[in-house]
C-alpha cells in the first residue's frame, strides 16, 4: 500500500465530491494513498451525506480500529446510508482489525454505544449493520439481545443476528 503523508482531509473530500462519471477510481487511490487518520479527520468535517458514506466505507475497507472514534460519532448521522456504513466498518474493524481479537477494554468502550444506537435505530437496514457489529465485539452479554433478534420482523436482521450469534459460538435453531 502507497500512503501519501501529504493527503490532507481537505484533499480527500475534494477529490470525493468531484463530478466525475466514474469515482471508482478516485476511490481506489484514496483508499491505496489515504493514511486512516487523515481518512477520520475528513469523516470529522464532512458535510456531503454520501462523502460521509463513502468515508466510512474506505475506512472499514482498512479494518482500522484508530478510528473508532470517528466511526462511532457517525452512528448519530441522520442519513441512514452513513450511519449503516459507520456500523459496517465498526464491525470490520472489530472483527478483522489488528492481529487480536478486540481487548474487553475495547469491547467496553464499543459495547454502550452499539447498544444504545441498536435500541434507538428506526431502519432494519442499520438495525442489521449493528446486530454484525454487536457480534463483532466478541461479548458473550448481547447474546440474549441477539436471540431475540431471531424473531424481527425483517430477515436481514435475523440474518444478520444468526451470523452474529454463531460468531460468539452460539448455533441458533
Amino acid at each position: 500500500m502507497m500512503v501519501d503523508l501529504d493527503l490532507t482531509a481537505a484533499d480527500i473530500i475534494f477529490a470525493l465530491e468531484r463530478e466525475v462519471p466514474d469515482r471508482r477510481p478516485i476511490i481506489d487511490g484514496i483508499r491505496r494513498r489515504a493514511p486512516v487518520r487523515v481518512l477520520a479527520a475528513a469523516l470529522r468535517v464532512s458535510e456531503r451525506p454520501l462523502t460521509r458514506q463513502l468515508l466510512c466505507d474506505l475506512i472499514g475497507l482498512r479494518a482500522a480500529r484508530s478510528a473508532l472514534p470517528e466511526l462511532l460519532g457517525a452512528l448519530d448521522d441522520h442519513h441512514r446510508g452513513v450511519r449503516a456504513s459507520a456500523a459496517d466498518a465498526i464491525a470490520k474493524a472489530l472483527a478483522y482489525g489488528g492481529t487480536q481479537p478486540a481487548s474487553p477494554s475495547l469491547a467496553r468502550r464499543v459495547l454502550p454505544a452499539l447498544l444504545a444506537h441498536w435500541e434507538s435505530e428506526p431502519t432494519p437496514q442499520v438495525r442489521s449493520v449493528l446486530a454484525t457489529a454487536l457480534g463483532s465485539v466478541g461479548d458473550t452479554s448481547v447474546r440474549p439481545l441477539l436471540q431475540a433478534a431471531l424473531d424481527d420482523p425483517h430477515e436481514e436482521v435475523r440474518l444478520a443476528a444468526e451470523w452474529s450469534l454463531g460468531r460468539l459460538g452460539e448455533v441458533s435453531s
